[in-house]
């Protein structure tokens, strides 16, 4: 039985050991953004946004690092995430969209899919497919109505997620400043 509950623990020591490691580097595409780097994974952020990589309790554990905006006085703050789940052999960047989709909407209250776009990333050097969705939900019944755009990265036994989370009346330019971010995401 020990051996058991110890299993998960090592696991998520060993996931924080390979997937931790971060990197800020210059990006020299876009003077808005800089690339931030983990030991297997990239994205661009923009400059101005805050870094988040210790976390509390109120982050899942397989929660990588997150980035919020720099607006303070709002009661809620447009922010992207990275998570990374080991997943069983076989599941591709289209399969790990669908069944993450089919996730949320068992999950989130007055779930709606806006739209789904295929989109390029990079794994490992390589330009591969994958999906890019934007949906909208609320986490109970009382909290406000959000939207999500989430990208799906599979390589090995990982995927990755890129979820940016805003207001649906989010400023075009914080929400377009999201879309590059997820959609930047790469893995090495």
């Amino acid at each position: 039985m020990k051996k058991l509950l110890l299993l998960p623990l090592l696991l998520l020591l060993l996931l924080t050991g390979c997937l931790g490691n971060v990197t800020p580097e210059e990006n020299t595409d876009n003077p808005l953004y800089y690339k931030y780097s983990g030991a297997t994974y990239s994205i661009e952020v923009p400059n101005d946004w805050e870094v988040i990589s210790q976390f509390t309790s109120d982050y899942p554990s397989n929660t990588l690092v997150a980035f919020k905006n720099n607006l303070k006085d709002q009661d809620f703050i447009a922010n992207v995430n990275i998570v990374a789940n080991t997943l069983g052999k076989g599941l591709g960047n289209g399969d790990y969209a669908i069944e993450m989709l089919k996730y949320h909407e068992g999950t989130l209250i007055d779930y709606k899919l806006l739209e789904q776009q295929e989109v390029e990333v990079i794994v490992a050097g390589q330009s591969i497919p994958t999906y890019l969705n934007y949906f909208e939900g609320r986490n109970s019944v009382s909290s406000d109505l959000l939207r999500f755009l989430q990208v799906y990265v599979v390589s090995e036994n990982f995927g990755y997620i890129a979820t940016a989370t805003f207001l649906p009346d989010e400023d075009e330019f914080i929400f377009e400043n999201c879309k590059h971010m997820v959609k930047s995401l790469a893995v090495n």
